[in-house]
């Protein structure tokens, strides 16, 4: 993220006018666990460090690190909940929020955190997720039910414009409910869902894809036959990594074994971590699907009466 003279110019003055130098460091620790502001700014034991020259240094560190964003989310913490119960007013933060906001990042109040806001600047990551860090994810696997037999049985551009389709589509829906397309490879593809309830978003998400599915055969399909989806919904933990194909997890093998063995065209599948956040009116649209002695899953079909 590029980084405007102003806007550091911003958060130093936030920071001088608003706060001691004790309470810089310990906004700093909050970001990055082992600051040390004193060492950083060179100053000796013996000689106070000054406000602004430790303004300056926790600004300068923080964007050297590529932690801006989840600086001034802690400073807006600090702003609207105090520090042990006494208020802090930070100065100038309309200012940067304006700033940020001006470089495509939006603030989302329900979860605290600077987001991409303008869609064709939106990443795998949400602008907020590390390289190589663990995160606990909802993760939604599509694939397109005979593939192979539909490649051989129409011309390749009419295939390549139906699934052209069907990725739009899924990426329209997993966005909307905040998630993001991670990986998709023709026939296929997976979502990440990170933020707020979401196994309900990754799960809502599947049953709009389906009835999307549904509606698409109907009426817009390019070709003669109807495509046939099967979808699959797991949680746990992931890492994250620019690169998809070099992930390696336990989850997404997890996942690729509910969809590929356990999961019938048209229809959904989620594993039991899912289904115990779905709350007594989407429960009953999941019946269990008993997998082995003691283990089920949860599946969603369309149904019409």
């Amino acid at each position: 993220m590029k980084v405007s003279a102003k806007l550091k110019n911003y958060l130093v003055q936030a920071l001088a006018q608003s706060m001691t130098v004790e309470l810089m460091q310990k906004l700093a620790v909050r970001v990055l666990p082992d600051y040390n502001l004193r060492y950083q700014s060179g100053f000796p034991p013996s000689i106070p460090v000054p406000q602004r020259d430790a303004a300056l240094q926790v600004v300068s560190d923080m964007v050297r690190q590529g932690r801006l964003l989840s600086f001034v989310e802690v400073l807006i913490d600090l702003d609207r909940n105090g520090n042990m119960g006494r208020t802090v007013p930070i100065r100038q933060l309309p200012r940067i929020i304006a700033e940020i906001e001006d470089i495509g990042f939006v603030f989302k109040e329900e979860y605290g955190l600077f987001m991409e806001g303008i869609p064709a600047l939106r990443t795998r990551s949400w602008g907020v997720l590390r390289e190589g860090q663990i995160y606990e994810f909802s993760l939604l696997r599509l694939d397109i039910a005979g593939s192979t037999r539909l490649v051989r049985k129409y011309p390749k551009p009419e295939v390549l414009k139906a699934y052209g389709n069907l990725r739009s589509q899924f990426a329209g829906i997993v966005e909307r409910r905040e998630g993001r397309v991670w990986h998709w490879e023709g026939d296929g593809g997976i979502a990440a869902f990170y933020f707020g309830a979401k196994n309900v978003q990754a799960a809502l998400a599947g049953m709009e894809m389906l009835l999307e599915m549904f509606m698409y055969n109907l009426f817009r399909r390019p070709l003669s036959g109807d495509l046939h989806l099967r979808l699959a919904v797991h949680t746990g933990s992931c890492p994250y990594l620019n690169n998809f194909e070099q992930i390696r997890s336990d989850t997404l093998r997890r996942l690729e074994q509910i969809e590929s063995q356990f999961t019938a065209t048209d229809s959904l599948v989620i594993s039991p971590g899912v289904y115990s956040d779905m709350g007594t009116k989407l429960e009953s649209f999941f019946q269990p699907v008993q997998v082995s002695r003691r283990h089920f899953l949860y599946k969603y079909q369309l149904g019409w009466e």
